[in-house]
C-alpha cells in the first residue's frame, strides 16, 4: 500500500547579474542594515529582553519594515536554538575525546617507562608532550562548554571567528594592515540577510514577490528597507534564471506555498537561494517486494538489492570519494553518486535501505588510530550524503528506511559473505537492507565461519552472539599483535558463552 508523502523543502540557487555594479551596491547597503539590527537583537536578546516588545522600537531605530524584523528574530532564534541544540553533543564529545587521550597518554608513559632506548624515550617524551599540550586545550574547551550551558550563554561570533582572529596576524592570512582587515570583516558582516515568505502572502512572500517571466527566468521585485527608500523607490526588481527547480517554484505559485529568500555575497557576486515545499510525491515503493541496502565506506556505496524473502538479486559499486574536495567538489560528487543510486533503483519500486550512523564516538578514537584512518573518517560527508540520498529518492516516490548499524559489517562478512560470493561491503548491504525488511540475523549453522547459537544463550538477543564474534576476533588480532584490519573475515567463534 503506498504512503502518505511526508512534506519536504526544497532550496534552489541562481546568480544574480549585475554587470554596472548597482546591485551590489544596493543589496550590500540592504545587508549591512540587517546585519546592524541582528548584531543589537542578540545583544539585547543576551541581556534578556524579549524581541516581541523591542520591535516598535527597532522599525523606527533602523527604518525596517514589520516584516523585515520578523525574518531578522526568525532567523536570530534559529541560530541560538541551533548552537543550544548541538552543544550538548558537542560536550559529550569533547568528554569522549579527553577520556581517549588521557588513556592514550597513560599508555605512553607506560612505553617511556619500558623503553631502555634513550633516542625512542625521547621520541616517545616529545609526542607525550603534544598530547598532554592537546589535553588541556580540550579540557579548557569543554570547561567553558560546560560554562556556557549551565548559565544558558550562547556565543555567536558575526562574520566568522576565523576572520576575526585573522586581525592578530595579518601577514600570514594575507593583509597588508589592520584597516584592510578591517574593510573585509565588515564586507563579511554584511554578506547576508534573508526575506521570510508566508502562505497567506502574494506570491507567497510579502518581502520578495517572484513573477514568473518565461519557463526558467523568473522576475523578484525586493522590498527595500524604509531607510534605503530614496525617492519614494521601495522596490527592487532583480531577474534571474533558475537552472533547476523551476518547476518546484511554479508548482508552489499555483498552490499558494511560502517562497522564502535568502541572498548571499560570494567572491563572484551575490547568489539567491529560495526555499519552499516540494511538490507532493506519493510513495510507490513497498517492502513486500524487497529492499536496496547501502553500506557508506571511504571512497564508494555499494549497493545489494534483495527480493522480499532477503535473498541477494544484484549488486552494484558507486565510486564516492571527497577527501582532498572542496566544498562545491564535494556537493558535485555527491550528487553524481546519488544519481548512480537513483538509476539502479529506477523502476524496483523498492525502498533504500541506509545505517544510521553516529561519527562521534569513532571521531573521538581519533587520537590513536593511524593518520590515513583519521582523513578518511573526517572526509566522509556522511550527513549530506544521506540529506541528497533522502531529497532524490522522495522525488522518485521511494521511502528511505534507516537502521541501527550494530554488527552488520561482521554480520555480512560472517553469513553471507562466502554463501552469495558477495565482498564485505557488499555483505553489509545486504545485511542493512535485510534488517529493513525485519528478517532473522540468527548465524548459519551449515557455514564454516559461524556456529549456532549455544543452547544457553538462545533466549538472549541474536546481537550478543554476534559481540561474541566481534570479541574474539580483537582478542586474535592482540594476540597476533596486528593492527585492525577492517576487511579481513572474523574468526570462527566459540559454542560457548
Amino acid at each position: 500500500m503506498a504512503r502518505k508523502p511526508e512534506k519536504a523543502q526544497r532550496t534552489y540557487q541562481a546568480r544574480l547579474a549585475d554587470p554596472d555594479g548597482s546591485l551590489d551596491a544596493a543589496l550590500g547597503a540592504y545587508a549591512d542594515l540587517y546585519g546592524q539590527a541582528e548584531r543589537a537583537l542578540f545583544a539585547d536578546m543576551a541581556a534578556g529582553c524579549n524581541p516581541a516588545a523591542l520591535k516598535s522600537s527597532y522599525l523606527i531605530r533602523f527604518g525596517l519594515t514589520a516584516r523585515q524584523f520578523n525574518a531578522i528574530a526568525i532567523n536570530l532564534k534559529g541560530k541560538i536554538a541551533s548552537i543550544k541544540e548541538r552543544r550538548t553533543g558537542l560536550i559529550d564529545e569533547a568528554k569522549a575525546r579527553i577520556k581517549k587521550a588521557e588513556q592514550v597518554i597513560t599508555k605512553l608513559d607506560q612505553h617511556i617507562r619500558n623503553s631502555k632506548d634513550t633516542d625512542q624515550r625521547r621520541r616517545l617524551s616529545a609526542k607525550r608532550h603534544q598530547k598532554q599540550r592537546r589535553l588541556a586545550k580540550q579540557q579548557a574547551r569543554l570547561a567553558q562548554m560546560e560554562a556556557d550551558h549551565a548559565n544558558g550563554t550562547v556565543r555567536l561570533c558575526f562574520g566568522g571567528r576565523k576572520r576575526f582572529h585573522a586581525q592578530f596576524n595579518l601577514e600570514a592570512n594575507g593583509y597588508d594592515s589592520h584597516e584592510a582587515w578591517r574593510e573585509d570583516w565588515q564586507r563579511a558582516r554584511a554578506s547576508q540577510f534573508s526575506v521570510i515568505g508566508s502562505k497567506g502572502e502574494t506570491a507567497g512572500c510579502q518581502g520578495c514577490v517572484i513573477e514568473p517571466v518565461g519557463e526558467q527566468r523568473f522576475a523578484l521585485r525586493l522590498r527595500l528597507p524604509h531607510a534605503q527608500c530614496q525617492d519614494g523607490e521601495k522596490y527592487r526588481r532583480l531577474e534571474l534564471d533558475l537552472a533547476y527547480g523551476a518547476e518546484t517554484i511554479h508548482a508552489a505559485l499555483e498552490a499558494g506555498q511560502a517562497i522564502s529568500y535568502r541572498f548571499q555575497r560570494d567572491a563572484k557576486g551575490w547568489r539567491v537561494f529560495l526555499t519552499t515545499l516540494a511538490k507532493p510525491v506519493q510513495q510507490t515503493s513497498s517492502p513486500l517486494l524487497g529492499a536496496i541496502g547501502i553500506d557508506l565506506n571511504a571512497d564508494h556505496l555499494a549497493l545489494c538489492e534483495t527480493d522480499r524473502h532477503g535473498n541477494p538479486i544484484a549488486s552494484a559499486t558507486v565510486p564516492l570519494c571527497t577527501y582532498g574536495l572542496d566544498r562545491h567538489q564535494t556537493q558535485a560528487a555527491i550528487g553524481e553518486a546519488i544519481k548512480a543510486v537513483m538509476a539502479f533503483a529506477d523502476g524496483k519500486d523498492k525502498p533504500l535501505a541506509i545505517e544510521q550512523l553516529d561519527f562521534a564516538n569513532k571521531k573521538a578514537a581519533l587520537e590513536e588510530d593511524g593518520p590515513g584512518y583519521a582523513r578518511m573518517l573526517s572526509a566522509l560527508a556522511y550527513t549530506q550524503i544521506i540529506a541528497t540520498l533522502k531529497a532524490r529518492a522522495h522525488d522518485a516516490g521511494l521511502e528511505v528506511i534507516t537502521r541501527n548499524p550494530a554488527y552488520t559489517s561482521v554480520i555480512g562478512r560472517a553469513k553471507f559473505a562466502e554463501r552469495y560470493g558477495l565482498g564485505a561491503h557488499h555483505a553489509a548491504a545486504l545485511v542493512i537492507a535485510r534488517r529493513a525488511l525485519n528478517l532473522s540475523e540468527r548465524p548459519n549453522r551449515h557455514a564454516r565461519t559461524a556456529r549456532a547459537l549455544p543452547v544457553r544463550n538462545r533466549a538472549r538477543h541474536v546481537w550478543s552472539f554476534w559481540s561474541q564474534v566481534v570479541r574474539e576476533q580483537r582478542r586474535m588480532q592482540r594476540a597476533g599483535g596486528r593492527s585492525s584490519d577492517r576487511s579481513r573475515s572474523p574468526p570462527t567463534p566459540r559454542a560457548t558463552a
